[in-house]
């Protein structure tokens, strides 16, 4: 527990995160504790040396475990310096408190790695935490864990750090999350009569049913009934209030090519004090289908050719050893949500600007370049952001808000919150992208900056070399990930029966690299 008289002035958010998620989740965090009146700041822990961890004095902590138990890429940096000062001073970090809240998942080893040992080296140098830690199970779904931490943090907090903000801003911001849905059962039952089954019911049987085209919506199979025995709803997820602007010029980006985002050479030189974190164009040498036309899963083997200038033509990896692959969204999808969201092809490929609304709230670490240099909408969906990510109830709670149809907002309500948790988990396990959610709803039209903002970044994927490379080629081998989900749908008409429909699914890395 935190001493009496230990109250700062400023709160530290970091997180190390290899997905996006520990990212997205602390930024809103962040921007939470701004709204409540702390003065706040949100970054990656391998900025250390620009924010001054050494003199950070209260820390909330959010970091991801990633392969078997090990922190993030964006942390590395961060960790051997964390080392070095705790192995040379056992009381570096006597002066901090801090917060834990760790991501991980139970079907892999090391659960929650990086927190636990965050936690330990922390603790061992001297600091102490003011908040119980959180473990979150992707395995059983994180919001379990992750909602329950953060409605708890804030009495915690205000233990150890100033609150500039009044009283009525958090009472406001509590009571965002009990949202009262008035309805009567004939209500409810004229919504259900409403519902998304109109796809399942038009979709043809499983047997013998076609794969869609890559960029055709797939349909959402979501039971409303219990919504019947609602009077009320509570535990809704709190709307996050928007924090950039888009600024639009009438002039179009220059064309480019479509394999690498036109800020390639940004990333190219990100890391020049440690050329092992910086990313490098590569060509694709020879591609080879390893398995049979009529095999079920489609496995290739790629020749990676790197250039011969770089830093990791140097023979010190080995046959295990992984690397990151930048790769777009499918670029027929984002076609496709700029239809949904009633952008015409020119003005997606319209320079733009993302810029904060409010000074006091950064926008996210992955569209900063946005705010100095302008790219287009088109460019910044293919590149910057996750349309496949698991949505998450921020995401949904604020999507509510851009509902023209009373029925589609009261079913997003129901699933961000506590009764309506099986039918989000029903959602989150058919693995929609943002466009099949937003197909689910017709009426929610939201902002394309809104929806950006919203969605987590796009990470790199990550994956093993087959062999040693001792020259300038790596060989890699994967399935291309493609598969289907066959759905259970109820009807309405009971003269129907049972039944079900089949829906396509893809990776974003894999189909591309084929």
């Amino acid at each position: 527990m935190p001493s009496s008289d230990f109250v700062d002035s400023h709160v530290a958010f970091l997180y190390a995160s290899q997905t996006g998620n520990a990212e997205s989740i602390c930024y809103n965090i962040y921007e939470t504790a701004v709204q409540r009146g702390f003065n706040a700041t949100y970054n990656v822990l391998d900025d250390y040396a620009k924010f001054g961890f050494s003199e950070l004095r209260t820390i909330v902590f959010v970091v991801s475990t990633t392969g078997d138990g090990d922190p993030p890429d964006n942390s590395a940096r961060f960790w051997r310096i964390l080392r070095k000062a705790t192995r040379s001073d056992k009381h570096a970090y006597a002066h901090l408190r801090y917060a834990i809240l760790g991501l991980g998942d139970t079907n892999y080893s090391n659960f929650c790695n990086t927190a636990q040992r965050l936690d330990k080296q922390l603790e061992e140098a001297g600091a102490r935490t003011f908040y119980k830690k959180g473990l979150a199970d992707d395995a059983t779904g994180m919001e379990e864990v992750v909602e329950p931490w953060i409605d708890g943090l804030w009495a915690a907090l205000s233990q150890v750090a100033k609150c500039k903000g009044d009283s009525d801003a958090a009472k406001t911001v509590e009571a965002e999350k009990d949202v009262e849905v008035e309805k009567d059962v004939e209500e409810a039952a004229e919504a259900l009569a409403e519902l998304n089954v109109e796809a399942a019911d038009n979709a043809t049987s499983t047997e013998g049913s076609v794969e869609p085209a890559p960029h055709e919506v797939q349909p959402l199979v979501l039971d409303f009934r219990p919504m019947a025995q609602t009077s009320s709803i509570t535990n809704v997820a709190r709307v996050t209030a928007p924090v950039c602007t888009a600024t639009y010029e009438d002039t179009p980006v220059e064309p480019h090519s479509p394999d690498f985002p036109p800020w390639s050479a940004e990333l190219i030189s990100s890391h020049p004090s440690d050329p092992s974190l910086t990313p490098f164009l590569a060509t694709i040498a020879s591609s080879t289908q390893m398995t049979a036309p009529e095999a079920l899963k489609r496995t290739l083997l790629i020749d990676l050719e790197l250039p011969s200038s770089a830093s990791h033509v140097d023979g010190q990896w080995r046959a295990g050893d992984a690397f990151n692959i930048y790769a777009p969204n499918h670029a027929p999808l984002v076609r496709a949500l700029l239809d949904r969201l009633q952008i015409s092809n020119s003005d997606a490929h319209k320079h733009v600007r993302l810029t904060k609304r409010n000074p006091s709230i950064e926008l996210p670490a992955h569209l900063h370049r946005f705010s100095n240099t302008s790219s287009s909408i088109y460019d910044i969906l293919v590149w910057s952001v996750d349309l496949c990510a698991h949505p998450r109830k921020p995401l949904l709670r604020a999507l509510a808000e851009y509902c023209n149809e009373k029925a589609d907002r009261e079913r997003l309500l129901f699933i961000c919150s506590r009764q309506g948790l099986k039918t989000f988990e029903a959602l989150r396990n058919q693995t929609p992208t943002v466009l099949d959610v937003l197909h689910a709803f017709p009426s929610c039209v939201p902002p394309v900056e809104r929806l950006i903002e919203l969605l987590p970044p796009l990470a790199p994927r990550s994956y093993s070399i087959c062999n040693a490379p001792g020259g300038n080629v790596w060989k890699i081998a994967f399935n291309v990930v493609e598969y289907e989900l066959t759905l259970d749908v109820f009807s309405l008409d009971e003269e129907k029966g049972a039944q079900s429909v089949r829906v396509s699914r893809r990776g974003v890395c894999t189909p591309w690299l084929e």
